[in-house]
């Protein structure tokens, strides 16, 4: 009876923009590679922000940059406007590229840090928040600010990033899977593919 302790979260992504998912491997490298020049360029009167605090950020071993959504959309309105619209798919892509950035402008490292640390973004968003009354499906997968009580919470459950898998009767191992974030699982093969 332990598996009945929890109920399960299922998902289902019922609002795919089939257009995006079209041209996807396309507008994901190009969506990371101005992400990686957002963070390596951004400036103001000549102080590079976002590069000086990730380096400054990763050497005192703290793995993430807070960056400010008003810069983004002075650097790149596009760019910002799919962050806000797809805030799933191109904030992992957001991590990616800082996590490249901070590889470049971190060097040489330690021998002993050769494998790099993963980097979170924290967004700050100075946008007029919506009151929850005012919520509709239309903002369902986007990025909004609100403002109110958190009047319950639930207990902190663990996810994986990555998983590495085993077959039962072959033993064959695939590991390093990646996750996807929010609350999609992964769905495991029906068989290995040695057989």
């Amino acid at each position: 009876m332990a598996g009945f302790d929890h109920s399960g979260i299922f998902f289902s992504d019922n609002f795919v923009d089939n257009n995006f998912e079209y041209e996807n491997e396309f507008n994901r490298a190009s969506i990371k590679k101005k992400f990686k020049m957002f963070i390596r360029e951004f400036h103001i009167n000549n102080l590079f922000i976002y590069r000086e605090m990730l380096r400054r950020n990763y050497n005192s071993r703290r793995y993430w940059i807070d960056i400010e959504l008003r810069h983004l959309s002075d650097y790149d309105d596009n760019l910002c406007d799919h962050l806000k619209k797809q805030p799933t798919e191109l904030l992992s892509l957001f991590e990616e590229a800082a996590k490249e950035v901070a590889d470049e402008i971190t060097r040489p490292r330690p021998d002993d840090e050769i494998d790099m640390h993963d980097i979170q973004i924290m967004l700050m968003y100075d946008a007029h928040p919506l009151h929850l009354r005012h919520l509709k499906s239309e903002y369902v997968s986007k990025l909004i600010k609100t403002v109110g009580i958190v009047i319950a919470a639930s207990s902190i459950r663990t996810k994986a990033s990555h998983i590495a898998i085993q077959c039962r009767s072959c033993r064959n191992i695939i590991s390093n899977i990646k996750v996807k974030p929010g609350l999609e699982g992964y769905a495991l093969p029906r068989k290995c593919n040695s057989m």
